[in-house]
């Protein structure tokens, strides 16, 4: 979605007039008409019913909350408009929009999860093996081809404060503090000795296969010779879309999950702050292990690329949290 406003000086007047803990709220839901406002050449106020539905259907909504959120921004904008003296008609198109309607016009694209849905696959998985994968990457674990995750042994596992240490293959060695949940994850995937394919659901001649004998917390299943070298990263990728495939979720990516994952921590420093600024983004992207660019001949973070996704929308449409 642009981060722009079509007929930015009018929107801006109507802006002003919003209470400002849910401005930025409403700037983004007004942003999410600019791609049809661009190609028609009108602002939303002068839009037909058809014009408003096709806005909702180009702004690529995920969830219902969502779309509703946005389709009382516009009705709200389009009244201010009318009362403004700015359209022909009095009347506002948006009141022939049912809600019963709203759900036909979601993307099927779901791409980013809120740790709910997380805990929910999670619960309906049957390996451990399967399941640590998506908190690990949720609590920023990653690196070069998933490195961090596939270098990560029992022996990197500090249980009592909750430390991994990790190893990236480019970038060296750093240490996160993980979730109680995580390291439970870890302990249970270290200790799980077969592995159940196509999430327990296999018909094949081999349901369930042995694990491979090492200390790394992810490993292959094998019904040969022992492995006593580290996994490789289409054993991750492989693993992840099973689990796509098995909860119809076809964006449910390493990428997307820790997408996901950095949004959860920015709403629990927001929570914690009060606040979601460039600070707050630097240690989200410590957290992450986020490369850094360099400005001015300063290293920092990519602020610009983070907020493209760690946004007051984004943030309102999987946790119902106002970023004032």
């Amino acid at each position: 979605m642009k981060k722009k406003l079509y007929n930015e000086n009018i929107k801006i007047e109507y802006l002003k007039c919003i209470p400002e803990n849910r401005r930025n709220v409403y700037k983004y839901a007004l942003c999410r008409s600019y791609d049809t406002e661009d190609v028609v050449g009108k602002d939303l106020y002068e839009f037909s019913t058809e014009e408003i539905k096709d806005a909702l259907i180009n702004a690529d909504h995920s969830t219902f909350n969502s779309i509703k959120l946005t389709l009382h921004v516009f009705e709200d904008y389009i009244n201010w408009a009318i009362k403004a003296g700015k359209t022909q008609s009095n009347i506002n198109p948006i009141l022939s929009i049912k809600n019963d309607e709203l759900k036909t016009y979601l993307s099927k694209k779901k791409i980013l999860f809120s740790k709910y849905e997380i805990q929910d696959m999670q619960i309906k998985m049957v390996n451990a093996q399967d399941k640590v994968i998506l908190q690990l990457l949720f609590e920023g674990v990653n690196g070069q081809g998933l490195s961090e995750i596939l270098n990560l042994t029992q022996s990197d596992v500090n249980r009592a404060n909750r430390i991994l240490n990790l190893k990236d293959d480019k970038y060296g060695k750093r240490i996160v503090k993980v979730s109680e949940k995580c390291i439970t994850l870890i302990m249970e995937a270290l200790n799980q000795t077969h592995y159940q394919n196509k999430n327990g659901t296999s018909m094949g001649n081999n349901p369930e296969l042995p694990l491979v004998k090492n200390n790394y917390v992810l490993r292959t299943a094998t019904t040969r010779v022992q492995n006593f070298k580290r996994a490789d990263k289409h054993l991750i990728y492989r693993r992840i879309s099973t689990i796509a495939d098995f909860f119809c979720y076809q964006y449910l990516t390493a990428k997307n999950i820790e997408k996901s994952g950095m949004i959860a921590f920015a709403v629990d420093l927001y929570l914690e702050r009060k606040k979601l600024d460039n600070e707050e983004l630097s240690i989200i992207g410590n957290q992450f292990g986020v490369r850094k660019v360099v400005m001015n001949g300063h290293e920092i973070f990519n602020f610009s690329l983070l907020k493209e996704f760690i946004n007051a929308t984004t943030i309102f449409d999987l946790y119902k949290v106002n970023i004032t």
